[in-house]
């Protein structure tokens, strides 16, 4: 009696722990352990013994670390503040079609999203090489000089920008719709038959009741482009010259081309506390508790 009682009250734990289990191993051991490798000197994983902050210090020093910082938020704020800005204004404009066509525009706002993110920016990168891409063929054709983009700084930050909100528009726009769809109709009529216009139904009725996938897209969105490290490395490299060298590139570079595993290990430590920063951000300006 007393094992059936006791295997009924444990066994919902019983149950999730082979799950809990296995984050643990995927997720907080990786995190300690890069919290702990960060107080230790790890050149070519050969162990030079603890240097305390040391690490830390090396990265708060150098210009080129704030550098990427910099242009990493830049071009994920931007980015993300696009593809929710896009996706909101698709979102509401299919939400007031039916039949095939509104599926049709939900499909194609999608793909980008959904197609492989390498292959997403071989084809950008095929369509703007400044030599044989597709955009400078038909430039060539209607007789103007190519535009060579990935040689200005400025045009590859732009373009950065460009392609990772392309490639998160067509999940803004869904997860916005679905909140749209979920939106009482009967609220809707009400506030029209009290005379209010379409702006003020959208602003006083429709945003705020959709604003948790708003919230929920926008950290997905962040997260995602902020330590996105696919796109900016097929894309431009980091260049030209470190133009375009965000954090996650250098992070990459550190640990795996110079194989300075102990300084990779604390600007990984600080990635994620930006991480963190971003999402309580979000949330206190939305002042909404998840």
């Amino acid at each position: 009696m007393n094992v059936k009682k006791l295997l009924h009250n444990y066994l919902g734990f019983l149950l999730t722990l082979p799950g809990m289990l296995l984050i643990i191993m995927i997720l907080v051991v990786p995190l300690f352990s890069t919290l702990y490798s960060s107080f230790f000197k790890l050149d070519h994983l050969q162990n030079g013994g603890y240097v305390g902050s040391a690490n830390y210090a090396s990265l708060f020093s150098d210009p080129a670390i704030w550098y990427s910082f910099g242009i990493t938020i830049l071009i994920t704020v931007a980015s993300a503040g696009i593809s929710m800005v896009l996706g909101l204004i698709f979102a509401l404009w299919i939400d007031r079609r039916t039949g095939m066509v509104a599926y049709l525009i939900q499909l194609i706002g999608l793909l980008p999203w959904v197609i492989s993110m390498m292959v997403g920016t071989v084809l950008w990168r095929w369509i703007l090489n400044g030599d044989t891409g597709l955009l400078n063929y038909f430039l060539r054709s209607l007789g103007f000089s190519p535009i060579i983009i990935f040689e200005s700084k400025t045009a590859s930050v732009v373009t950065l920008i460009i392609v990772m909100a392309w490639r998160t528009i067509g999940y803004s726009m869904v997860m916005i719709l679905a909140g749209l769809k979920g939106v009482d109709n009967g609220l809707l009529e009400a506030a029209r038959v009290d005379g209010a216009n379409t702006w003020q139904v959208l602003t006083h009725i429709k945003l705020p009741l959709i604003k948790t996938p708003i919230l929920l897209s926008t950290i997905v969105l962040t997260m995602s482009n902020f330590n996105n490290n696919t796109v900016p490395l097929i894309l431009t490299g980091g260049g030209p010259g470190t133009a375009t060298n965000v954090i996650s590139l250098e992070l990459y570079r550190m640990g795996f081309t110079y194989y300075k595993f102990g300084q990779a290990s604390a600007l990984s430590v600080l990635v994620f506390l930006v991480n963190i920063v971003f999402v309580v951000l979000y949330v206190r300006m939305i002042k909404y508790d998840i």
